[in-house]
């Protein structure tokens, strides 16, 4: 008699069982682990249903709802995500900041200073000094020095007009940007847009010196 023939079918199911659980363990991505993990708990679930083995069969009845309640979430998360690359409303993350109104000619920061907050302009103009560049309504000023290594403002803020800025504070800032993913992405294609511009400015800068 050969080995698997001495093998019952149920000790066969609990070996499936335990095989797609180790296999889920070694992987390095979430959402394939957690769908080995039910797998497993599947096998598991049959094979002590068969055996009678109910510590294993209520074990694995335990594990199997939350397995699969974080694998949607990690599902849903992807699918943020994905939503947020298309995405550039901040509306869901005003509630968590605070509004302020300065007045006309007010020095919001200066070049070199360390940063504290982010803002984005609800009304008014302010002008980046530096590089002579004016941000309106809806712009976002500080969200690359919050992650600069020394956390330096690269321009000097001035308000041109009377403003409405919504601020968020660089603690509240790290911590949305861990926390909600849809806010993390934005904020990265915000950060990237506005490396892209300055290096397209400078290019130009460039150029204009060159004719």
């Amino acid at each position: 008699m050969s080995m698997i023939e001495g093998v019952s079918y149920i000790d066969l199911i609990g070996y499936f069982g335990g095989g797609i659980t180790l296999l889920s363990i070694s992987l390095k991505t979430m959402i394939p682990l957690r769908v080995g993990a039910v797998c497993g708990n599947l096998g598991f679930i049959t094979f002590g249903f068969l055996a009678g083995s109910y510590p294993t069969l209520i074990l694995h009845a335990l594990l199997l709802p939350l397995n699969g309640f974080r694998l949607v979430q990690m599902i849903r998360l992807v699918r943020e995500i994905r939503e947020a690359s298309s995405e550039n409303n901040l509306d869901p993350l005003l509630p968590y900041m605070t509004l302020k109104k300065e007045k006309a000619g007010t020095v919001l920061f200066s070049k070199g200073d360390e940063s504290d907050r982010m803002i984005v302009i609800k009304s008014g103009t302010i002008v980046l000094e530096e590089i002579g560049v004016r941000c309106g309504a809806g712009d976002i000023l500080g969200e690359i020095a919050a992650f600069a290594p020394e956390s330096r403002r690269t321009c000097t803020a001035v308000c041109e007009t009377n403003c409405e800025l919504h601020t968020l504070s660089n603690d509240a800032l790290i911590q949305l940007y861990y926390q909600n993913p849809r806010f993390g992405m934005f904020l990265i294609r915000i950060i990237v847009r506005r490396l892209l511009d300055n290096w397209q400015a400078a290019d130009e800068r460039a150029k204009a010196l060159l004719v």
